[in-house]
């Protein structure tokens, strides 16, 4: 589940997508230039 706050990074174009709302989904996957965005950590 995305998490508010959560940021996530495409590692082809270097997008970055902030959550601003959660989604109440037991699987999120963001896609970006067609492959998963990985989360980004602190």
């Amino acid at each position: 589940m995305a998490k508010k706050g959560s940021k996530y990074k495409c590692e082809e174009c270097g997008l970055v997508v902030v959550v601003d709302e959660a989604c109440g989904c037991s699987s999120c996957d963001l896609i970006c230039c067609g492959v998963p965005m990985k989360e980004v950590k602190p």
